[in-house]
């Protein structure tokens, strides 16, 4: 304790050697002087002493040679002792000429003093020990004694010192006892002695002499005894006294912590604050006292700032002061910052108690604002693991539910559990309702194999009712999303009589079910159900889905009044109208609502279609001029190749029809050259038989089919291998379909069915993950315009994607991206969005990304993805404030990448803004809600870094990025980011 000072300095000043008398007081050892020979002093005889014998020397020429040589002996020694100019090398002189001179003797006691007064302890010791102390009085005797103690003592030889101090305060006069004790209270005391030193400065305190030297001494040695009264007694009593400001300080200091060791810290905090404010370099003890004190007393802050300035340091003092440091700022509701300080000092194994009660608010706090730097639920399992019987371990594993269930990060939850010995009540809870949780979250992200997983893992228990009844349901969407419609219709039926949240939506479900599967009836009834008590975000859709099924039953007035209700709803109303009044044979009612779905929707993705329905329904008419002309705008406009190819064979039929059979053949030949060995050949062969056989030309109605590759006889055995490979495939049997199909095409490498035998084989190939297989019998597909070019299109663009080859899926994706098929259509427009996002061709992802987005017939999934493509764009474009509003729309995603990455964007435009503390909480609020999302986590520790800057933290943000760097190693791009940041922080 450096209160130690004061009391050696008080004990050097009394040995201090002054020119003219023995000094009051103990100076540093440093300065040390001492001077036992005071009547030498006082007398003050030498000068002419030493003036005599330098006479004798020189002037008397009748000196023997003796004197003469003890004149000169002590002219030379009182120079040494006056301490003259040259003196010593005089005696030095002397000493190697008269190397055995008798009067050595006489001068040893001198020389010592001179050693001592110039603090050559050791020179001072060897001289004293050739005094003949039999040669020396009583009084002589005491005061070599003295000497001689001080000279052990300073000589590091404590022992020896005392023993010679106590030997002469035996044999002292009274008058020289008081000095003895002094020196012998002083040595006990510096032993630790403290009984013995009471006992010497006990016989001198009274003394006036002594008393202001000895009263530190009982101060300290007071507080050494713990009688903490006594100390604060005397130290009181002292600092009434007039003594200087270090003095004074060191007072201060044992009186406060002698409050301190009382727990009295309203005292203990003046006089500890008195003592450091003098403290250029105060100790890590000294800092810890006083901000253990100013936390006790509720000045939270003024704690902190102690606590930080001994922060740099690795030792038990350190471990505890982050502790203290983090209780101090969740006393000021600083819980970010108290986060890291109880980290700190849990992650330190100096005191094993101060480790667990740091790390339990550690992890409570993990759980309470989020962490940044490692999973809450990770930080609480561990703490339950160190203190499995700890009293607080239900509380505990009460705070590791709730973590796992409000971070997100189910599959840690159940990885968990998995890993438990035994189960109980609560952890099956918790099983079911992870489980359920995230397969809710795999079905967001379309991962419909590993929803459908975790839900019968929640159904296996029964625990929350409302859980299991909401897993079942969405197990059903599962089998739906996956086209498994009897199934889902199974569970969907289940939950008639339940309840819970979904349940409004069950007809609805069911209704769509049923549909897929083409029971109509059923469809019907349920949809019904459902439209009398509809959410209005899908009242429409199930109107005219029920619209729908009157269609596909002939119901039509029925379905064109659910129309008419429709008609301002979308262009596919208009559209699915007049086909169904086509059907009633009302073609004038058909061909204008086409033409107002023409006018009124010139973008839609019917209009090619509704031109088609024109021809076809002013063909009916027999207005075939109208006709041709719709028929040639197709032809001319669309990008649909089937319509293309259809509207050219109905206007060579159209020409028939008017008995211009020349120019309806000549058309015809030349579009079964164009569609040779295609679907189509065969429908160019079926337009072109009239015209044969009206003229009896069998033989060249046979050679006209097989100039275009029609095979007009198949065989049997053929049509048996085709037909069953069929079966199979229709039935998913794709291991048994490749035989048949692969004999079919062995036979017939040409002919109507090629194509579509050979897609159905590719497919079965897929199906059975032969892709090498499927790659080379879709690509002939692929290559050449037919009935499945665009799904064999789309499935090798699915497996190029798959293998992560994208220039082939986008060559394919641009094959498709205009398809007739308004799913495929669809699919290349959310695929190639994806990839153009990829290679950060923004722009391009943007445009795709508003298509996919208005088309309200994708899924909420894949808008979504859209969404999030479109915010980048955004921000990567610099348009900021179109950015920040798209993100903010994506925040409450029930996918956990989705809501990470907005609340990162948040968080990233807050400290663009400077807005570093709001920055800070967002980027908490990512890792509290979404623990599982790493990436994001890392690049928000970035930011958090960067705030702490902002904010003047330069603590804060080089722990953090510490933590980025240690933690983060599989995002190489996210630690060197936060090495950059780390530099900027040191310069």
């Amino acid at each position: 304790m450096k209160s130690k000072k004061i009391l050696l300095a008080a004990a050097v000043i009394y040995f201090g050697i002054s020119d003219a008398q023995q000094s009051q007081y103990f100076t540093q050892k440093e300065n040390y002087r001492f001077n036992l020979a005071e009547n030498l002093y006082q007398t003050k005889i030498y000068n002419a002493s030493q003036y005599e014998y330098a006479r004798q020397y020189f002037y008397n020429q009748n000196l023997s040679r003796s004197k003469k040589e003890g004149a000169q002996f002590f002219d030379n020694v009182i120079g040494v002792i006056l301490q003259k100019n040259h003196a010593e090398e005089g005696l030095t002189a002397f000493i190697k000429e008269y190397p055995n001179s008798a009067y050595f003797a006489q001068a040893n006691l001198p020389l010592a003093d001179y050693y001592l007064a110039k603090k050559d302890f050791d020179k001072a010791l060897e001289t004293l020990k050739k005094v003949n102390q039999y040669q020396l009085s009583k009084e002589e005797n005491t005061q070599y004694i003295l000497k001689l103690g001080y000279a052990k003592y300073m000589t590091g030889d404590s022992k020896g010192a005392i023993d010679a101090l106590e030997e002469a305060y035996k044999t002292a006069d009274q008058s020289q006892k008081g000095d003895i004790a002094y020196m012998l209270g002083h040595l006990y005391y510096s032993n630790r002695q403290n009984d013995k030193a009471f006992q010497y400065f006990d016989s001198v305190k009274n003394d006036d002499k002594f008393s202001k030297l000895v009263r530190p001494y009982y101060v300290q040695m007071y507080y050494n005894d713990k009688n903490y009264d006594q100390a604060i007694s005397e130290g009181n009593a002292l600092l009434n006294e007039s003594i200087s400001e270090s003095y004074k300080a060191e007072v201060h200091k044992i009186i406060g912590e002698s409050y301190f060791m009382k727990n009295d810290y309203n005292a203990a905090y003046p006089h500890l604050k008195d003592y450091l404010n003098v403290q250029q370099n105060p100790s890590e003890n000294d800092l810890y006292e006083m901000g253990f004190v100013a936390a006790q007393l509720k000045k939270y802050d003024e704690a902190v700032s102690y606590y930080n300035q001994l922060l740099n340091s690795n030792s038990a003092l350190a471990q505890n002061a982050y502790y203290q440091l983090g209780n101090a700022y969740l006393a000021v509701d600083k819980k970010q910052e108290a986060l890291s300080a109880f980290r700190s000092s849990y992650q330190m194994d100096y005191d094993a108690k101060v480790k667990k009660l740091a790390h339990e608010q550690y992890a409570k706090l993990s759980y309470d604002i989020g962490n940044p730097f490692e999973s809450p639920s990770a930080v609480i399992q561990s703490y339950i693991n160190e203190n499995q019987n700890g009293a607080n371990a239900s509380e505990m594993r009460s705070l590791l539910v709730k973590s796992y269930l409000y971070s997100g990060n189910y599959k840690e939850t159940l990885n968990a559990i998995d890993r438990l010995q035994s189960s109980t009540p609560e952890i099956n809870k918790v099983d079911q309702e992870v489980s359920y949780l995230l397969g809710t979250e795999e079905f967001n992200k379309g991962n419909y194999d590993e929803a459908e997983k975790y839900f019968l893992r929640s159904l296996a228990f029964n625990i929350n009712k409302e859980f299991n009844s909401r897993a079942l349901y969405w197990l059903a969407q599962v089998y739906y999303q996956k086209g498994n419609y009897p199934s889902a219709i199974v569970r969907y039926e289940k939950l008639l009589n339940e309840n819970f949240p979904e349940k409004q939506q069950l007809p609805y479900d069911l209704g769509y079910a049923y549909f897929k599967s083409k029971k109509f009836d059923q469809a019907s009834t349920y949809f019904k159900q459902y439209l009398a008590n509809p959410k209005p975000e899908f009242k429409n859709d199930a109107e005219l889905r029920l619209a729908d099924i009157h269609y596909a039953n002939n119901d039509l007035n029925e379905a064109i009044a659910i129309y008419d209700k429709n008609a301002d709803a979308t262009d596919y109303t208009l559209y699915q109208k007049a086909m169904a009044l086509g059907f009633k044979g009302d073609t004038q009612a058909k061909i204008n609502n086409l033409k107002n779905l023409l006018t009124k929707y010139p973008d839609s993705e019917y209009y090619d279609d509704a031109q088609y329905e024109i021809g076809t329904a002013y063909a009916a008419q027999d207005d075939f001029a109208n006709s041709n002309d719709y028929f040639g705008k197709v032809i001319k406009t669309s990008s649909d190749k089937d319509l293309i190819a259809n509207a050219s064979i109905y206007r060579a039929q159209n020409y028939i029809d008017q008995n211009q059979n020349d120019k309806a053949l000549s058309e015809l030949t030349a579009l079964g050259e164009q569609y040779k060995n295609t679907a189509y050949a065969q429908k160019v062969v079926q337009a072109a038989k009239p015209i044969f056989t009206k003229n009896g030309d069998v033989a060249g109605y046979q050679n006209f089919a097989r100039t275009i590759g029609v095979n007009v006889d198949a065989s049997e055995i053929d049509e048996i291998n085709l037909s069953t490979g069929k079966q199979y495939f229709s039935k998913k049997d794709y291991k048994n379909a490749i035989s048949y199909y692969e004999k079919y095409l062995t036979q017939n490498p040409t002919g109507e069915g090629l194509y579509q035998a050979k897609y159905e084989l590719g497919e079965s190939y897929y199906q059975t993950n032969n892709s090498t297989k499927a790659l080379l019998v879709l690509q002939e597909v692929a290559g050449i315009q037919n009935d499945y070019q665009d799904d064999a299109q789309t499935r090798l663009a699915q497996i190029f994607i798959a293998q992560g080859n994208t220039t082939e899926a986008k060559k394919y994706l641009e094959g498709i991206k205009n398809s007739s098929d308004i799913s495929i259509k669809n699919y290349a427009n959310v695929e190639l969005m994806k990839l153009y996002a990829e290679e950060k061709n923004f722009s391009e992802a943007e445009k795709l990304a508003n298509a996919v987005i208005g088309n309200s017939k994708n899924s909420a999934a894949v808008i979504e993805t859209a969404k999030v493509i479109k915010a980048r764009s955004l921000m990567n474009s610099g348009k900021d404030k179109d950015a920040q509003s798209a993100y903010a729309s994506l925040e409450k995603s029930s996918n956990t990448s989705v809501a990470a990455e907005a609340l990162y964007a948040k968080a990233y435009y807050q400290n663009k803004g400077k807005a570093f503390k709001s920055s800070n909480e967002t980027i908490f609020k990512l890792a509290n809600n979404y623990a599982s999302e790493e990436y994001w986590g890392a690049k928000a520790l970035v930011l958090m870094a960067k705030n702490y800057i902002g904010l003047k933290d330069n603590y804060q943000a080089s722990y953090t990025c510490d933590q980025i760097i240690a933690n983060y190693k599989d995002f190489p791009e996210i630690v060197a980011e936060a090495k950059e940041v780390k530099k900027q922080i040191k310069k």
